[in-house]
């Protein structure tokens, strides 16, 4: 039986729920688990509540916590990355500085001056991640929960770790909204989708061979009356010709359209910093259900969730095949994007490993509002790789709602103040720019 371990093992959300959908799994109901956590309070939560769903699975699995992550990855099989470095007190400020130069974001998680801070402070932790799985785990898969996605999964492999992709949700959730729009059974629904992390689209999108993309534009006014910050999907709809599977609210972050000032904002219904907001009382929502299922006063439910983590582990232990939307180098699967890029295609898994399915050229116009986010994950990792302030801000004033909003200057200004925000993360950083100074 495979040993999982959770680096992140505190976190509310996903170990809960990844170690559930473990268990559904005949091949996977004896696993080790292991939790490794920097805190200690949230660790021993973690290993109460997996405990209280293997007693009420009635599985022969077993829970193990860390301290130390080179122990708890010592002879794995598996590692599941599912931290937030900075916690919520940096995503908080994240945002909370752009928005003061009128860079409103909504997530800032996965791109822009948020998510390219994010990094700093997530970029050593993987690189030392890596460096201890070379030595006491080298074939451990590695399946990356953390934001911001594309960039951290990057990192895994350019630190030599090739066995890592990332998982994200979008893709095989926002379909189902769709067909709940459309009357439609979920599970009766074809898609194919490409793209980067956030900003994927569904490519085709069909019910019983019909395309589906008609009826959608057809229900655009009953849609956006009652949830109006979807205007921003369906105006990338009827301009772009594709529906991005990330959810409404993110999704006009990544553009230069949709945020321009608070009163433009406003027309499309997408609340600045909804991200924060609503992960903060989901977190404390989940830490609540948590205690109550670990307390006995509320059932763990075992109903299978749509999250690929474990269906992925059970079709490497038991060969069982099936297929996910995986982030991976891209290597020539999308042609018209940077083949060194991290790309979100479909996968197939079985007992001989991941492979990421080619899509060859996806529409022009969708490469063209992926590409820069490109380049903005290219510099951010290599101004990370070589402690590099000038990099890092190259990386952020490429960022197509960041360049929209704010003049270089104050691109600048706001660079110096996240630097300072994060200062206790880049200690070993130099202090003053390399090379442009203003």
């Amino acid at each position: 039986m495979p040993t999982i371990t959770f680096i992140g093992g505190g976190s509310a959300k996903f170990v809960s729920e990844l170690i559930r959908d473990v268990f559904t799994y005949d091949s996977l109901k004896g696993s080790c688990i292991r939790l490794m956590d920097i805190d200690a309070e949230r660790l021993d939560r973690g290993k109460r509540i997996v405990q209280r769903t293997i007693d009420q699975a009635k599985v022969p699995a077993r829970v193990e916590t860390y301290a130390d992550r080179k122990e708890a990855v010592r002879g794995a099989d598996f590692v599941v990355v599912t931290i937030m470095s900075g916690g919520f007190k940096h995503y908080k400020s994240d945002a909370e500085i752009p928005m003061q130069y009128g860079v409103l974001p909504t997530v800032g998680d996965t791109i822009g001056p948020g998510g390219v801070f994010r990094l700093i402070r997530t970029e050593p932790v993987l690189a030392g991640l890596a460096e201890e799985l070379a030595e006491v785990a080298p074939n451990a898969w590695i399946l990356n929960y953390s934001n911001p996605m594309a960039m951290n999964t990057w990192a895994l492999h350019a630190a030599g770790h090739k066995r890592t992709v990332g998982l994200c949700h979008s893709i095989q959730g926002m379909y189902r909204h769709i067909a709940g729009w459309l009357g439609i059974p979920a599970d009766e629904v074809r898609y194919t989708a490409a793209g980067i992390n956030h900003i994927n689209f569904y490519l085709t999108l069909t019910h019983n061979g019909r395309d589906l993309y008609p009826d959608l534009l057809a229900k655009e006014q009953e849609i956006v009356a009652k949830q109006p910050q979807e205007s921003v999907r369906f105006e990338l709809l009827r301009h772009i010709g594709y529906w991005p599977a990330e959810g409404a609210e993110h999704q006009s972050e990544y553009y230069p359209w949709f945020r321009k000032n608070p009163e433009i904002v406003a027309t499309y219904g997408a609340e600045t910093m909804w991200g924060y907001n609503f992960d903060f009382k989901l977190n404390g929502w989940l830490l609540n259900s948590i205690e109550d299922q670990i307390a006995g006063r509320k059932p763990i439910c075992f109903d299978r969730g749509h999250e690929y983590g474990a269906g992925i582990i059970d079709g490497l232990v038991s060969g069982t095949e099936s297929s996910f939307y995986g982030n991976v180098p891209n290597e020539g699967l999308i042609d018209n994007l940077p083949r060194e890029s991290v790309v979100e295609v479909p996968c197939l898994v079985n007992a001989n490993g991941i492979f990421p399915c080619r899509m060859g050229r996806i529409p022009p116009q969708l490469a063209a509002v992926m590409t820069p986010h490109i380049h903005v994950h290219q510099m951010a990792l290599e101004g990370v790789r070589r402690r590099d302030r000038d990099l890092i801000r190259l990386a952020i004033q490429a960022d197509p709602l960041t360049g929209a909003i704010c003049t270089l200057p104050q691109i600048h200004k706001m660079v110096d103040e996240l630097f300072a925000e994060n200062a206790a993360w880049m200690r070993d950083w130099p202090q003053k720019h390399a090379r442009m100074a203003v």
